[in-house]
């Protein structure tokens, strides 16, 4: 068994590659969210109305503006900012406290390191099945594989929701009831359409009459459930009115908080289609969903629909596709689905059946979704503007026939140029697949 220095190190490893590209954009999801960490550090209230010209993802209430973001992540990243500010770590810019400094904290915080520790959880579960270096390298290749790599290091919501999920299914998995509701709430808190599991999963208890399972849960997620109502309190003074009832741009007055009926061409494009689909974007999630749907248990419908990862994955691809915007705005892959995605390879890949067929499948479509992905990952990133139909052919393969490379890297502030940061990843990939080879080979232990 390799020693636990040598496995934090790799961890480090993966950490780095997925801050390697900081997110510094002026992109009005991740500023929103900025913005009310600014606020926090400079007020200590959640009004943004000194920042709300930087972004479009805002609320209007009683003339004043806020985030209408789910709160968690901006709440996770304020205390180290304001610690910072209050240390004199940090200088006001242009915007005030609405810095690169807060837009790269945010995206640590809520992107590249619930991402690494995301792969970390799929390595060592992956142990289970195969030698520590074969099982680190299949969980490489399947995250830098997949779309939600690409929102490593952004101060999105997705992946640290994707996390909490992740955790509150091992929870369920081992009936550690208070902790399996205390991380759904957390997931909602990062990412409001995630309702659907602690919903789900508190129905599924009631019904095989489960009544102290279904109490626990449902005490686990009560302080994130208070969090909630204070927040829409604190933005929309009504406990009930969640801050997308208040949106001061692009308003859809024609559905209720965007969403009306599912609309079939909206699923084939969140699942198939070259624009957002989940199973292009993430290639390996259709052979873990295929072998997870061949299961023997499942050859019974009933079974198959009480399962209970079946039945808010679905409801939640269906509240999607009702949704007036479900392609995410300037997005690369299904953003909103990062979690389904981060469920199917996380808990997925550890039960697949490794046969030769299978091996032979996880080759072919971990190297499709490496092209893919690291191809936007060294060229456009995922600031897809939202008219191109097919990224890969019209934004990826002519950045790369051109040679030209995103800027964001480290490197970039040492003035080292976008091709030295491209190819610094490329290396940093390398010798991550040379240590990570030499430390976990199991006949080198």
């Amino acid at each position: 068994m390799p020693p636990a220095h040598h496995r934090f190190f790799l961890f480090l490893l993966l950490l780095g590659i997925c801050c390697w590209y900081p997110d510094l954009g002026r992109n009005a999801n991740t500023v929103s969210r900025a913005a009310t960490v600014a606020a926090l550090a400079e007020r200590g209230d959640l009004c943004i109305d000194a920042y709300h010209e930087e972004t479009d993802d805002k609320a209007l209430v009683n003339g004043h503006y806020y985030s209408e973001k789910a709160p968690l992540p901006a709440l996770l990243v304020a205390p180290f900012w304001v610690a910072a500010y209050r240390l004199g770590w940090v200088e006001p810019g242009p915007c005030g406290l609405l810095t690169d400094g807060v837009l790269a904290l945010g995206g640590f915080v809520c992107g590249a390191l619930p991402l690494a520790l995301i792969m970390l959880i799929t390595w060592r579960r992956m142990e289970q099945h195969h030698p520590p270096w074969r099982a680190f390298l299949l969980t490489m290749i399947a995250f830098l594989g997949a779309f939600p790599f690409l929102y490593a290091g952004s101060f999105h919501g997705h992946l640290l929701a994707a996390l909490f999920l992740l955790l509150a299914w091992y929870a369920w998995q081992a009936g550690h009831w208070l902790g399996c509701g205390f991380l759904l709430g957390a997931a909602v808190s990062s990412e409001y359409s995630l309702f659907v599991f602690p919903l789900t999963w508190l129905l599924l208890l009631v019904l095989r009459s489960r009544w102290s399972a279904a109490l626990r849960l449902a005490l686990g997620g009560l302080p994130f459930l208070l969090l909630l109502l204070a927040h829409n309190k604190a933005v929309s003074d009504a406990f009930f009115s969640l801050p997308y009832d208040h949106t001061a741009l692009h308003t859809d007055t024609t559905r209720y908080l965007g969403i009306a009926w599912p609309d079939p061409a909206a699923l084939w494009g969140l699942l198939f289609s070259s624009y957002r689909g989940l199973f292009f974007y993430a290639p390996l999630t259709l052979l873990t969903l295929y072998h997870f749907l061949r299961r023997p248990a499942f050859a019974r419908p009933r079974t198959l629909l009480l399962h209970p990862l079946v039945v808010p994955s679905a409801a939640l691809v269906l509240l999607l596709s009702a949704h007036s915007m479900w392609w995410g705005g300037w997005a690369w892959g299904p953003r909103h689905l990062t979690a389904m995605a981060v469920l199917l390879l996380a808990a997925g890949l550890p039960a697949l059946p490794w046969t030769t067929s299978v091996q032979r499948a996880f080759t072919v479509l971990g190297a499709v979704g490496l092209l893919i992905n690291l191809g936007a990952r060294l060229t456009v990133g995922y600031s897809v503007p939202t008219q191109i139909e097919h990224p890969v052919q019209q934004a990826v393969l002519p950045n790369l026939i051109l040679g030209y490379f995103g800027s964001g890297p480290w490197t970039d502030l040492l003035h080292l140029g976008q091709l030295a940061g491209a190819f610094g990843f490329l290396a940093a990939l390398i010798l991550t697949y040379r240590w990570s080879r030499r430390l976990l080979d199991t006949s080198r232990t």
